[in-house]
């Protein structure tokens, strides 16, 4: 029951990434529109950052975005990626939706609780993706489509305790 849980908090998280990307395409419509009276095309920027009406920043749309805030602290990211960045009330990061630049054409998505990475959705460039869940103790189970197979990975600290291939 545990991870059906866990996949049904994902689910709903993807649900509000998903609207919260579609109001933010939105409001750069309706700012590109609002320009259209100077003569201008398009909105063309590197860095997009919307903030509540604390001042608080909340989304990052930028290539690349800023390293996270985690704790209220700006930690190193792992590489460079470009896409949609969520941040909570705390102004820390929570959700993102972006392409590597480490790996060209990996595409992910992540979402994380107060405490850490808790999912990430990769799709490769060549093919095939997977989804990880991740512990507080970074145990970790993986359900994944190689280019040409399936497969289940279960790691528990550091160790592979199940992997699943199926023969060919």
């Amino acid at each position: 029951m545990e991870t059906q849980h866990r996949v049904e908090r994902l689910e709903r998280r993807q649900k509000i990434l998903s609207a919260m990307l579609i109001a933010t395409f939105a409001g750069l419509i309706v700012v590109g529109l609002r320009q259209e009276g100077n003569n201008q095309d398009h909105l063309r920027v590197k860095q997009i950052t919307i903030v509540d009406d604390k001042g608080t920043e909340r989304v990052w749309i930028g290539a690349p975005v800023p390293d996270p805030i985690i704790h209220g602290e700006v930690k190193p990211r792992s590489g460079p990626i470009s896409g949609v960045i969520l941040l909570d009330a705390k102004g820390n990061e929570r959700a993102g939706f972006a392409t590597s630049d480490n790996i060209p054409g990996e595409v992910f998505m992540g979402l994380d609780s107060e405490k850490g990475q808790e999912a990430r959705f990769i799709i490769n460039p060549g093919g095939g993706g997977h989804l990880t869940f991740f512990d507080k103790e970074k145990n970790y189970a993986r359900i994944g489509i190689w280019p040409d197979r399936p497969a289940l990975e279960l790691r528990e600290k550091g160790e592979t305790v199940f992997e699943g291939l199926p023969s060919n």
